[in-house]
């Protein structure tokens, strides 16, 4: 692939986001990532697509419960989304309790969510679509709300920034 091609790639804002799956209660079926590829994909019914990496933990998660969150990353949880959520695997720890995070659960679907994150939307899982070296997950969106009145941050030219 030409490399020209990845950096203008970088071009494209995508939000900045934690997708959550599994059981909030339980340590050991629980887990996330930071997300920035994902779009909302339809009104009617309105629906998001996360595209993810299938040795993932997190996918994983979302085919065996069928339902994750997105929780949109502010200022507070940039340090978690990047060093622990980019970075560190599901397989290995769990993520909540290595940054001393309590998750809570979803209202609408059997996942974690961050109660503290600017916007949560929770969905069911409908469809998913193997698309190069990542998966697209498509999820039904059964509710979404606000959490905080913090702005969400936006991944642009491999920076995160502040959008006002």
């Amino acid at each position: 692939m030409d490399s020209n091609v990845i950096e203008l790639l970088n071009e494209l804002p995508q939000p900045l986001a934690m997708v959550l799956a599994g059981d909030p209660n339980e340590p050991k079926r629980r887990g996330g990532m930071t997300a920035a590829w994902l779009s909302r994909v339809s009104w009617e019914p309105p629906m998001v697509a996360i595209s993810i990496a299938p040795e993932r933990h997190t996918y994983q998660l979302i085919k065996d419960y069928r339902c994750f969150t997105v929780n949109l990353v502010s200022k507070s949880l940039e340090d978690i989304a990047l060093n622990v959520f980019g970075v560190l695997s599901g397989w290995d720890l769990d993520k909540f309790e290595a940054v001393g995070l309590k998750p809570t659960s979803g209202r609408a679907v059997t996942a974690p969510i961050i109660a503290n994150s600017p916007l949560i939307v929770e969905c069911k899982l409908v469809n998913e679509v193997p698309v190069g070296d990542h998966v697209m997950i498509v999820g039904e969106v059964v509710d979404a709300y606000k959490g905080s009145d913090e702005v969400p941050l936006i991944y642009y030219r491999d920076i995160v920034v502040t959008v006002k």
